[in-house]
């Protein structure tokens, strides 16, 4: 199975500096989110990215294999935020979301902590894959909110979860996805779904654009809408089966 990806992270048009991290890698594709101030939250993310990337590395080939080893990766992710943060006063509180993918053979398990999103666009139908962990979700789960109102709420980013903040963070590792021909992976920071709702981001992945124009694309309606926050996106496609002659 053949794979198309690319990643793209801009600072905005408010924020002075970049706290997103993200990873693009041949089975594995990661978006980070810091939180924590200035330097501090986008140490955080580095760290978080960069103890994933041993899964690129590791050897894991079966789907329940997989999902052990991220777990155990985002776990690593969680001590090394918070090591470092005892180490140096200054960071303390920071953290992280962090939204990672790995493949392995024809399927994806994904793993989440925070507010970034995964998305998936089949068959032209784009179906977030991913539940945002925060307080306002959390209320539209149980019926308080409704999403519209969720999407104006003024804690809308207040996280329930992130890497950094607890010693044994919830993390969710999902079942293994069934990866098939033309499927359109996105995982996202906030700084593009604040701006760009899902009924465009489902017209820009339907697009016949590769992944690194789309990407473009993305990051270019979240800039056109203010870029209040810090965008990152990583696309990845599953490539479609040459047609035969």
């Amino acid at each position: 199975m053949q794979l198309d990806a690319h990643g793209l992270s801009h600072v905005g048009h408010v924020r002075d500096h970049n706290e997103d991290s993200f990873h693009v890698g041949e089975r594995l594709f990661v978006v980070a989110d810091g939180v924590g101030g200035h330097a501090a939250g986008e140490v955080a993310s580095a760290l978080a990215v960069e103890t994933l990337k041993q899964l690129e590395e590791a050897s894991p080939d079966t789907p329940e294999s997989v999902r052990k080893a991220l777990r155990e990766s985002i776990a690593d992710a969680n001590t090394a935020v918070l090591d470092d943060a005892a180490a140096h006063p200054e960071r303390a509180g920071m953290g992280t979301t962090l939204t990672a993918l790995v493949v392995v053979g024809e399927q994806a398990v994904l793993g989440h902590c925070g507010d970034s999103r995964a998305y998936r666009l089949r068959d032209d139908v784009l179906e977030q894959m991913s539940t945002d962990h925060t307080a306002v979700q959390e209320a539209v789960e149980e019926g308080i909110l409704t999403p519209e109102q969720a999407h104006t709420h003024p804690a809308r980013h207040t996280l329930t979860r992130a890497i950094g903040l607890d010693a044994e963070p919830e993390i969710d590792v999902s079942q293994a996805h069934e990866l098939r021909q033309g499927d359109r992976w996105l995982l996202c920071s906030d700084g593009l779904t604040e701006v760009v709702h899902d009924d465009a981001l489902a017209l820009a992945l339907g697009g016949a654009n590769d992944p690194e124009r789309t990407a473009q694309q993305l990051v270019d309606a979240a800039l056109a809408g203010g870029g209040p926050d810090n965008i990152t996106v990583v696309l990845m496609t599953v490539r479609p089966r040459e047609q035969s002659a």
